[in-house]
């Protein structure tokens, strides 16, 4: 089954909508724009709540808690020391994601090494689009969870380096004009 996500660019709250190839909504997922406990909603298209996912911000990793709508909890773990990859752990579920996070294109594997789905991101786009495909559809409201925590992980990832990168440019003005005074 191949599914595809589009998010809102230029929302003030964060929303994402995953599609099947007939353009039919099958989840929506939103999170607020400013929220104490940072959690996502994911939402089927009866708007039932399949999961919640929040941000654990105390951790030596890239942490996000699953709490699924069975009762379930997962934490989405990143692991370190990985040169040529990215590889999260799925505790809970004995999965992991691998593949080039920042490039969209990763696989989620179970404990046996098989494969239940693929990303990757559609470049040339208005708004942003990645695509799902399912292999294991049993696993879809768990699947396309995972997709939306790892989603968030890329985004912090990318807020921090931005921020980092702001942090840079500014101490480098301020030596710049550290030296003109002297």
């Amino acid at each position: 089954m191949l599914l595809h996500a589009k998010s809102k660019m230029l929302s003030i709250h964060k929303k994402m909508e995953i599609l099947d190839e007939s353009e039919q909504v099958l989840y929506t997922v939103e999170s607020k724009a400013i929220s104490i406990h940072d959690t996502t909603y994911v939402r089927n298209a009866e708007g039932q709540t399949v999961a919640t996912i929040r941000h654990k911000p105390i951790s030596l990793h890239e942490t996000h808690v699953i709490e699924f709508a069975d009762g379930e909890e997962v934490e989405v773990r990143t692991e370190w020391f990985h040169v040529l990859d990215d590889v999260i752990d799925l505790e809970g579920l004995g999965w992991q994601m691998r593949g080039d996070i920042l490039q969209h294109n990763y696989e989620f594997v179970n404990s046996l090494g098989g494969v239940l789905a693929r990303t990757h991101q559609k470049w040339v786009s208005l708004h942003d689009v990645y695509y799902i495909d399912v292999l294991d559809e049993a696993q879809l409201d768990r699947i396309v969870t995972v997709y939306v925590a790892l989603e968030r992980i890329i985004r912090e990832r990318e807020i921090r380096r931005a921020n980092e990168g702001t942090a840079a440019a500014g101490g480098a003005a301020a030596i710049h004009h550290a030296g003109e005074d002297s």
